[in-house]
């Protein structure tokens, strides 16, 4: 502690609010980190488990709809009717493969994942190629039933087992995106709790240094105060305490006490010499009163003697 007192009152205050900010800063530092990685895990969980999830979902809703609309087509008996729900199902065919495309570059550092997706794509593609070169050719044949069978037969068994892996792929992106959401929370709440931390250690500094400086600075001036206003009445009895400190108030206190010192030391040659010259005022004053009974002893000599003359003159 002795080295703080001895600091200049400037260096104390930039040390004191120094540490503030410091503190400040550090809390700063934590909320910003603490919001960037909940961004950034939320910025993963959007474009990696939640964006698997969506594209798996669109791509079984896109081949169930290619499904309804291949059947639709084998029901039809009217040719402008069937080209609709070919161009149907040209469209979802389309929208899979977009979607397909996007999960294989956004999953290709994921082997397992990625071979799963490849062996999902490996099998539309078998299941594209049966429909365009088998069941629609069949359909515009006009025989209904074969495309019928063969939709229901060796398809149904691809579209069952890319679903299976579609389930199976599209449930473990919601459990990983359920554990980034747990993460997430979790590296939130930890963000708070080092943020009430640091906010507290802050506020708790600040508080010490409100105090250390109130009794370092404040508290030495007001006594210095008070004992400058106890002089001002003319009382030089006060005892102005030693103080080694080397900063301003150590030098303002040593001044005081010599400045008092000084004031005594005046104050007792002026009562010294004012005692002399009482004594002075007492030897003249009775050196004075001689003189004065002397002249008066004079006069009354005087007066004998002038008697004694007129006496002589009238004999």
């Amino acid at each position: 502690m002795k080295w703080f007192l001895n600091l200049t009152t400037r260096n104390k205050l930039f040390f004191g609010f120094g540490l503030i900010i410091a503190c400040l800063a550090g809390v700063a530092t934590t909320a910003y980190w603490g919001i960037a990685s909940i961004q950034a895990s939320q910025r993963s969980l959007y474009k990696g488990e939640f964006s698997n999830a969506v594209d798996l979902l669109n791509m079984r809703s896109d081949e169930n709809g290619a499904r309804a609309a291949l059947l639709s087509m084998i029901a039809v008996t009217s040719s402008r009717e069937r080209e609709t729900w070919h161009q149907e199902i040209g469209l979802r065919s389309k929208e899979i493969s977009k979607g397909m495309q996007q999960l294989l570059q956004r999953n290709h550092n994921d082997q397992r994942l990625l071979d799963r997706l490849k062996e999902i794509n490996a099998l539309r593609t078998e299941f594209t190629q049966t429909r365009e070169s088998r069941i629609i050719p069949l359909i515009y044949a006009g025989k209904e039933k074969q495309a019928y069978e063969l939709a229901l037969g060796v398809q149904e068994e691809r579209n069952l087992k890319m679903r299976a892996i579609a389930q199976e792929l599209g449930d473990e992106a919601v459990a990983q995106a359920r554990r980034a959401v747990l993460d997430s929370e979790l590296l939130s709440e930890q963000a708070v709790r080092v943020f009430l931390i640091l906010a507290t250690v802050a506020l708790l500094l600040g508080v010490a240094m409100v105090f250390i400086l109130n009794q370092v600075i404040a508290v030495p001036l007001q006594a210095a105060s008070k004992l400058a206003g106890q002089v001002a009445t003319g009382d030089l009895t006060v005892n102005v305490p030693s103080d080694k400190r080397a900063d301003e108030v150590g030098d303002l206190m040593r001044a005081f006490r010599e400045m008092v010192t000084n004031l005594r030391q005046t104050t007792r040659e002026l009562n010294e010499g004012v005692s002399v010259l009482a004594s002075s005022s007492s030897e003249i004053l009775a050196t004075t009163s001689q003189v004065a009974a002397g002249a008066a002893e004079t006069a009354s000599a005087v007066s004998e003697t002038t008697a004694t003359v007129e006496e002589v003159k009238q004999t």
